[in-house]
């Protein structure tokens, strides 16, 4: 390395970070505050120079700056974090007081946005990610990269600016040297480097550039002349997203996403931890353990749980021990973690066994801490667009919950529920949808109604800014955030029909076209007869009976319906025999017995393809009881088997394991038409009287099963046709033996117990 990269003071002084590190934020300020530069160069997005004001408002952090880009149809978005304890933070209002230009030199994420390029700019893969770490832990005796950060850089409240940063420069440049740029980061450098050369071209007097660690050394080398460490950075033929197709803003942040952020864009952990040092150290107090350990009691009180006197001094004398043995200055994050271990869990935890105080403290480490913007932000053009539709349609969420209950056979009812499913797509919180018609299961549509929830929540504001990566306006963003949803749809059908509902609901069924084209691809590709058969059930709904969300006859619907209804017939012919799926399997029959009847003249649907196909199934061995015998009540009600058939396929299904299957199918399928047929219920009363008492019993639950298809007056009516009048009926004496009399008796008991386990009327208990 050349020895010249190390110096804090002359022309240009290159700082390496690491992003959210207190250690850095606090030697970048005395670096400032010594050097007095003319500008402060800071790694992050370009494109937001011409609104660097905005980040001097009086903001409630953490924030980010939000970059989102729409290319090639694909769409993603950055973000570059800023908390209390940020370096790229601190630098900007260190700079701020002095008077400093102040710019951002990293090229925009939108002109670099891919698959592969993390989404969290301020991330540490370069560092963490890298075959030096492993061995560098294994020789300063910690496990991973974050205890080997702190061991280096945070815990040691003494270090000068020269001595961290020249720390932080050795071990970078040592990461870099073992595993190498991507293409991405070579192309970045080249990008700053021209910045940097601008600004020194423009400004007299020193530069200040702030830098991730892994950066410094590279732009040091290519602004010096020396030697670089890898080749030049390969063109970039991309081509660059339009100003219409690009955006950025600021957006809240919240310490929970900085911690959950993990693998690749994973940076420092614990940001409420490294919060409370920040605010220690800034005060020049020490002690920072004693404070989360109190608060963590605290939290321990609120959920109904104490934290004795005894416990926090045991945990307390064990992590300053720990913090001793490992040569820490002060009792550090691993050291409290490890303290509650080592004394309070006596046991080996099992998999999967917390400790209250253990969870109460990391959640203290974690932070709870919300951002909040200040007045005076540009906004998104979707921000306006949203809270002028709340506001119109009298939906502007409070900080009390209200509900709001919607007729949607009212035109401005309707127009609200659109609104609120629009935001329910997008995922804006604060709007749920807590009752009313169920539009999936369809089992109540007497009065379309629905009940929603509404009440501002701390996400609104991020929600309705990072939304705008879909569009700029409420439905435009609704919609496309829709397409993407259906895209992200693999192989199944029934998504896709949900996919189709929520277009409807959100009032935006003029657009299918898109969407159709694309469900149509999915339909084709999914081979499930169940899935197949619930699309058909929520497409058949839209189109033939939806008069509310005004999908009923539309041309693309039905045409997607059609196709839907074919793909099934050829899925059912080699259905074969599905375990545990009885009742969609018996829906999947009526639906597509329903929509023929409905559409068949409409649509031109076959009634060929459906009566040949129904005919295979019945008559195949491969298929179960239960599709034989809904094939043969499809076909029954239809007009496509007489009598003689149905009774023939009947009889070929006697056996007590079989029978109540088939007689399911049946009466699911044809359940009017066999209480038309006297001479049918004969038939079956005659199979039924050829049984023993255990083959009766051993057909019984299925029978129940097969008869709890008919409504207790349609029950009725078949015990009338089968019995006649009871009343005329003479009582035959019977000259039995004692045994035989016994044996009935026995008989009768199980027949009772069975009744009373399946809850027939007449058993045991009814």
């Amino acid at each position: 390395m050349h020895p010249g990269i190390f110096s804090t003071a002359g022309d240009m002084v290159f700082l390496p970070v690491r992003h959210h590190s207190p250690a850095c934020a606090r030697a970048v300020r005395e670096v400032i505050v010594a050097l007095r530069p003319a500008a402060i160069l800071i790694e992050g997005p370009s494109d937001f120079n011409d609104r660097m004001g905005e980040l001097a408002l009086p903001h409630t952090l953490p924030i980010a700056i939000y970059s989102y880009v729409q290319l090639g149809g694909v769409r993603r978005g950055a973000f570059y974090p800023f908390c209390e304890h940020s370096p790229e933070w601190e630098a900007l209002r260190a700079g701020r007081e002095l008077g400093a230009a102040l710019r951002f030199i990293d090229m925009p994420w939108a002109d670099m946005a891919a698959p592969d390029v993390a989404a969290h700019r301020y991330a540490d893969a370069e560092l963490r990610e890298n075959p030096y770490i492993p061995a560098l832990c294994a020789r300063a005796g910690v496990d991973d990269f974050d205890a080997l950060w702190d061991t280096l850089a945070e815990i040691d409240p003494a270090l000068t600016p020269a001595q961290l940063f020249e720390r932080v420069h050795r071990l970078c440049y040592h990461i870099r040297a073992s595993g190498g740029p991507s293409a991405e980061d070579l192309r970045r450098e080249a990008f700053m480097a021209q910045q940097i050369r601008a600004a020194r071209a423009e400004l007299a007097g020193p530069l200040l550039v702030i830098t991730g660690g892994f950066h410094s050394y590279a732009l040091y080398a290519q602004l010096h002349g020396l030697a670089p460490l890898e080749a030049a950075a390969p063109p970039d033929t991309a081509p660059s997203p339009t100003p219409d197709e690009r955006g950025i803003a600021l957006t809240p942040y919240t310490e929970l996403r900085l911690d959950s952020l993990s693998g690749y864009e994973a940076g420092m952990p614990s940001p409420g931890f490294y919060r409370q040092i920040w605010g220690d150290r800034q005060r020049g107090e020490r002690g920072t353990y004693r404070t989360l350990l109190a608060s963590a009691a605290v939290a321990l009180r609120r959920r109904g749980q104490i934290a004795s006197t005894a416990d926090l001094i045991a945990v307390e004398t064990s992590a300053r021990a720990l913090a001793d043995l490992r040569g820490h200055a002060e009792v550090w994050r691993q050291d409290l973690i490890d303290g509650i271990i080592s004394a309070l869990i006596k046991e080996a935890a099992e998999p999967g066994h917390r400790n209250p105080f253990l969870d109460a403290l990391r959640e203290i480490l974690r932070g709870d801490q919300r951002g909040r913007l200040a007045d005076g932000v540009a906004l998104p053009p979707l921000v306006g667009d949203i809270e002028r539709q709340l506001r119109e349609h009298g939906l502007t969420p409070g900080e009390q919950q209200r509900r709001v209950q919607l007729d949607l056979e009212q035109p401005a009812d309707l127009a609200r529920s659109r609104v609120l499913h629009q935001l329910r797509v997008i995922g804006v919180s604060g709007f749920s949808r807590a009752g009313g018609t169920d539009f999936v299961a369809r089992d109540d549509l007497v009065t379309i109604w629905e009940d929603w929830q509404i009440v501002w929540t701390p996400d609104f504001d991020a929600n309705c800014i990072e939304s705008a990566i879909y569009g700029t306006t409420l439905a435009e963003a609704a919609w496309a955030r829709l397409i993407e949803r259906a895209g992200g749809i693999e192989r199944s059908a029934a998504q896709a029909a949900l996919a189709l509902l929520d277009a409807c609901l959100m009032g935006l069924g003029e657009r299918t076209a898109e969407l159709i084209a694309l469900l149509s691809g999915l339909v084709g590709q999914d081979g499930d007869f169940f899935s197949l058969t619930a699309a058909l059930g929520h497409v058949l709904y839209l189109y033939r009976y939806d008069h509310t969300l005004g999908a009923v006859g539309s041309a693309r619907i039905g045409g997607l319906l059609a196709e839907i209804f074919e793909r099934s017939l050829w899925q059912l012919a080699v259905l074969g025999r599905p375990q545990g799926q009885d009742r969609e399997l018996v829906a999947g029959f009526q639906v597509l017995l329903r929509s023929f009847e409905s559409c068949e003249h409409a649509l031109g649907l076959s009634r060929a393809d459906l009566v040949a196909t129904l005919r295979q199934v019945a008559a195949s061995t491969s298929h179960a009881s239960l599709a034989r015998g809904a094939a043969t009540g499809a076909m029954w009600a239809l007009g496509e088997a007489p009598i003689d058939q149905v009774r023939a396929d009947m009889r070929a299904f006697a056996a007590p394991d079989v029978l109540g299957d088939f007689l399911a199918g049946l009466f699911a399928l044809a359940r009017e038409t066999v209480q038309r047929h006297a001479e049918l219920l004969a038939g079956i009363d005659a199979l039924l009287m050829d049984f023993d008492g255990e083959e009766f019993l051993h057909a019984l639950p299925a029978l129940r099963l097969a008869f709890s298809f008919f409504t207790p007056r349609e029950k009725a009516q078949i015990a009338q046709t089968l019995v006649g009048d009871a009343d005329s009926w003479e009582l035959t004496h019977l000259d039995v033996d004692i045994t035989t009399a016994a044996r009935a008796h026995a008989a009768e008991r199980r027949l009772l117990a069975m009744m009373a386990r399946f809850g027939i009327r007449g058993g045991e208990h009814g």
